[in-house]
């Protein structure tokens, strides 16, 4: 026969034997709901006094007198086991004061024998030694069931935290996705920036000069883009970002427009868009004398449409030198032609009036918002 090990080596009994010592579920609940039950103080004392007193008719009238305490053991001890130490003790005090009643006898000088008195005194000291064992064990009991509930919780937090733990992960690896999906978005713009930078320069110099200005412009509005963890950017903020590069010029550009929010990529367009009409504006412009200006106004127009709104934006140069058409498209042509009105899905143009560049937007405004390539 199989046998299991205890803790020195001793021997178990056998599962069977195990499972015959386990307490009864009914007296767990029995045990369980006097605990959280508990009556008051008087109404206990009340109780185990007319339950003893019972007992003791019950003694003297089905049970004979050889076996006077046998009766009063379980009850004792039940109410040991329910209602705690004091009571117990109570108990086994006036059980045995009752069961000595029970026995009493009018024509003997002590009313019992001294075999007797004995038997009482000494069941009285044994139900002492019951009712203190019995209070251990419904005291280990209620441990039991605190420890079990604590460990209960404690399961439910380490529950709540791996839950939360594979929550963060999944949130790390989405944001992890978007870090490569942005990063190559934005490997994608330096190497269109360069390639057209070093395609329309002249020589090494200048190339480096522009390229290092539209890189240092890129650079703010991703800045500005991480403030807002990537998730749009104000036009109003932009437009401010992008002539904080141009000292002393930004008073001359007047701005006005209602709050407008693009997304991250459509906001990186509009960011070297602006760059490159600031830097002509400076160099051959408006903003190239000393009383010229600019005016960056845009709008929101409601169409009859419910819901569809077109977004009109314009750049206009006024009291600067006069302009003459380019011999050749720069960047800023290539990246309105190309980026620029991909990203809007509208109409955008330059124009080289003789009184100063004009440049406009004119684009639903749905689209502008939520483009995402």
């Amino acid at each position: 026969m199989e046998v299991l090990l205890g803790p020195k080596g001793g021997s178990l009994p056998p599962c069977g034997a195990m499972d015959r010592l386990q307490s009864s579920p009914t007296f767990d609940r029995l045990l369980t709901w006097s605990l959280l039950r508990q009556p008051s103080a008087p109404a206990r004392y009340a109780v185990t006094t007319l339950l003893l007193i019972g007992t003791a008719l019950l003694r003297v009238l089905f049970v004979t007198s050889l076996l006077p305490y046998l009766l009063f053991i379980p009850v004792v001890l039940l109410l040991a086991l329910l209602m705690g130490r004091k009571i117990g003790l109570y108990a086994a005090g006036l059980s045995a004061l009752l069961a000595g009643m029970t026995l009493v006898d009018a024509s003997i000088p002590w009313l019992l024998t001294g075999t007797q008195w004995i038997a009482t005194l000494l069941y009285g000291a044994v139900m002492i030694g019951v009712t203190l064992v019995a209070a251990e064990l419904r005291a280990a009991f209620q441990r039991s069931g605190r420890l079990t509930a604590e460990l209960a919780e404690a399961n439910a937090s380490l529950a709540t935290a791996n839950a939360d733990l594979a929550e963060h992960e999944q949130q790390l690896q989405l944001v992890n996705q978007e870090l490569g999906h942005r990063l190559k978005n934005q490997l994608a713009i330096v190497q269109a920036v360069a390639g057209q930078t070093l395609r329309q320069s002249s020589d090494i110099k200048a190339a480096g000069e522009a390229l290092s200005f539209r890189l240092a412009a890129l650079a703010r509005a991703t800045d500005m883009l991480t403030a807002t963890e990537w998730r749009s950017a104000d036009l109003h903020m932009l437009a401010r970002e992008t002539l904080a590069n141009h000292a002393g010029l930004a008073d001359r550009v007047r701005i006005h427009g209602p709050e407008v929010r693009f997304n991250p990529q459509v906001a990186l367009g509009l960011t070297l868009v602006l760059h490159e009409l600031m830097t002509n504006a400076t160099k051959y412009g408006a903003l190239s004398n000393d009383t010229g200006l600019v005016h960056l106004n845009w709008s929101l127009e409601v169409r009859a449409v419910p819901g569809e709104q077109r977004f009109h934006l314009v750049w206009r140069e006024v009291g600067g030198p006069p302009v003459a058409v380019p011999s050749k498209r720069g960047f800023g042509s290539v990246m309105i032609e190309r980026s620029l009105r991909s990203y809007f899905r509208g109409e955008t143009a330059i124009s080289y009036a003789p009184d100063g560049v004009v440049f406009r937007i004119d684009a639903p405004f749905d689209a502008a918002d939520a483009a995402e390539e």
